[in-house]
């Protein structure tokens, strides 16, 4: 049996989201990218990028710490992630423009975070 792969940013094991990680792509089109008024579309694709969505729940604050160091201030990050495009694990560059993060309580030296979640888009687009 292979071993289980684990999500990685810059290298370092965060906590696994304990949902779903949501994969998602995102095509950017010219401006010229119309539909007719019968119907029909004119397309002219630029490029297309994948997204994956983060989520976990019930973060410590180290956990909370550790992510937020790499994603909070927008700067691209290497993501080690499973790609159904590519069919394999991969490295490849992300950024997170936003995230939400729900407090669950603030107890001194007990405090947890009900939930983390952000979307990561990559730098990148697929080939």
């Amino acid at each position: 049996m292979a071993a289980q792969e684990a999500i990685l940013m810059n290298g370092k094991r965060i906590k696994q989201p304990d949902k779903d990680l949501g994969y998602d792509f995102e095509t950017t089109y010219t401006e010229d990218t119309t539909r007719t008024i019968i119907g029909p579309i004119h397309l002219t694709p630029l490029f297309t990028v994948e997204a994956l969505s983060y989520q976990a729940t019930e973060l410590t604050i180290q956990e909370i710490k550790q992510i937020l160091s790499i994603v909070a201030k927008g700067n691209a990050f290497t993501l080690h992630y499973f790609s159904p495009y590519y069919g394999e694990w991969r490295n490849d560059k992300f950024y997170v423009a936003k995230g939400n993060i729900k407090i669950g309580t603030l107890k001194v030296d007990e405090e947890r975070f009900s939930s983390l979640s952000f979307t990561m888009t990559g730098v990148n687009p697929i080939d």
